[in-house]
């Protein structure tokens, strides 16, 4: 019996040391798994920053675009009616030209009571394509369109163009 007293001492020390080694090799890789999903968590937060910091440039360049073009859109209309006006007020113009020069397509026929297929049937088109009444329509504001004198297409072109610097320098790309 005593000499099982001898063993049992150093044999509950190794099996104590064996069960609180584990428990502390446990814990240790708990925290080593605790900070990798932390440090993954950050990566994973950093992606989604960094997208969303893209996904806004993006919409942010897209805008700009947006912007300019409608700029550029906007600049070149109002060079087209300075030069109507100029032409009408220069007597260039016959009446019936007035209103297809000041009017877009779908204003002209609300403001004329017409469908689509009205204008098509006053206008002689057979053509069934969609598009027929307003490329006719296109076709009439060329028709209609004037030659200014050079000064004043020069100063059309002036303002049309000073326009477009100033949408540049607006909405830089």
């Amino acid at each position: 019996m005593e000499k099982l007293n001898k063993i049992s001492l150093p044999a509950t020390i190794i099996i104590a040391s064996l069960v609180l080694g584990g428990f502390y090799y446990a814990s240790e890789i708990n925290k080593q798994k605790s900070i990798e999903r932390q440090q993954q968590i950050k990566i994973d937060q950093e992606k989604q920053d960094q997208l969303a910091k893209e996904l806004k440039e993006q919409e942010t360049k897209e805008q700009a675009e947006q912007a300019l073009s409608t700029c550029i859109s906007d600049a070149e209309e109002k060079q087209t009616r300075y030069w109507n006006s100029e032409c009408k007020r220069l007597g260039k113009i016959i009446n019936s030209c007035v209103p297809i020069l000041d009017l877009t397509f779908n204003e002209y026929l609300k403001d004329k009571g017409l469908t689509i297929e009205e204008y098509k049937n006053q206008r002689g088109i057979t053509d069934n394509n969609i598009f027929a009444g307003l490329l006719d329509y296109a076709k009439r504001q060329d028709e209609c369109s004037c030659a200014l004198p050079i000064s004043l297409a020069d100063n059309a072109n002036k303002i049309s163009a000073d326009d477009k610097a100033m949408c540049f320098k607006r909405y830089p790309q």
